[in-house]
This record gives structure tokens, C-alpha cells and sequence, in this order.
């Protein structure tokens, strides 16, 4: 797990730019590129060997489609809240009432996943997906949250 943090680590902060103003295309050519960098390492960190492998990547196509999507709705949600200049609570509230379902999205996807990996090949390979994925999704949160500091008036 020490290899994956360092690898991790360096994706993250060579290629993780906060909230800049990204075109529809420009997003996917960022998820494209973050997506084919995480195949690698989950190639590298989850177990395949004896299991289903075509199974798993199956699910972990099916699964990135739609992670990809939330990311989307992230970006958007992160790209709104660093243009408003100045922020009333009122504004603060309909952000928070998107925030917190799409943070919600994103945990119950990598569990829905999780079960049905586990289904397809072992417990062991879907735990290893949960952890990974947890431990990248969470990576992003932290930096995003470093990134942003606390909701503030924005005068």
C-alpha cells in the first residue's frame, strides 16, 4: 500500500488542476488521461490472478462510466462555487443541497461496485477495489478541500 501512496501522490499532483474553467471536452480528455493512469494502477494493485479477470474489467468499465459522470457534476458544482464572488448563505445552502448527494453518489457507487466485483470474481479482489477506489476518491477530496479553505463571505 506504501507504493501505491507514492504513485498515487504523484498522479494526483502532476495532473490534478482545481477547479480551472475546463470546456466540456477539455474535462473529458482530463478524465480520459486520469482514468487510463488509475488502470494502471489498479493492474498493478488488484489481485487478478486465478479470478475472472475479463469479469472485473467489465465492471470497472461499467464503473467508470458512471464515476466519470459524478466527476462532471463535481467539476461543475467546484467550477460555480470558485466563480461566485461574493457568497450569501442562501447561495451557500443550494450548493451544499448538491454537494452532499453527490458525495452520497459517489461513496454508494464504489459500494455497488464493490458487491457486485466481489460477485463476479472474490471478496478479496473486491475489497481491493474498495480500497483503491476509496483511497484515490479520498486523495481527490483532500486536495480539492486543501485547495478551497473554509466557505466564507466572499467580499
Amino acid at each position: 500500500m506504501k507504493k501505491l501512496a507514492i504513485l498515487f501522490t504523484v498522479i494526483l499532483f502532476t495532473n490534478f488542476s482545481f477547479a480551472q474553467d475546463y470546456s466540456i471536452e477539455e474535462v473529458e480528455v482530463v478524465q480520459n488521461l486520469f482514468g487510463a493512469e488509475k488502470k494502471v494502477i489498479i493492474e498493478a494493485f488488484v489481485g487478478l490472478e486465478g479470478v475472472d479477470a475479463a469479469a472485473f474489467w467489465s465492471l470497472y468499465e461499467e464503473y467508470e462510466v458512471v464515476r466519470k459522470e459524478l466527476g462532471k457534476e463535481r467539476i461543475a458544482l467546484l467550477h460555480e462555487y470558485e466563480t461566485i464572488k461574493t457568497i450569501t448563505n442562501e447561495e451557500v445552502e443550494a450548493l451544499m443541497k448538491r454537494a452532499m448527494p453527490l458525495r452520497k453518489s459517489q461513496d454508494a457507487l464504489i459500494q455497488k461496485y464493490y458487491k457486485k466485483i466481489k460477485k463476479a470474481t472474490t471478496a478479496i479482489v473486491g475489497a481491493q477495489f474498495y480500497q483503491i477506489e476509496h483511497f484515490i476518491s479520498d486523495g481527490i477530496r483532500f486536495t480539492i478541500l486543501n485547495n478551497m479553505g473554509l466557505v466564507q463571505d466572499k467580499k
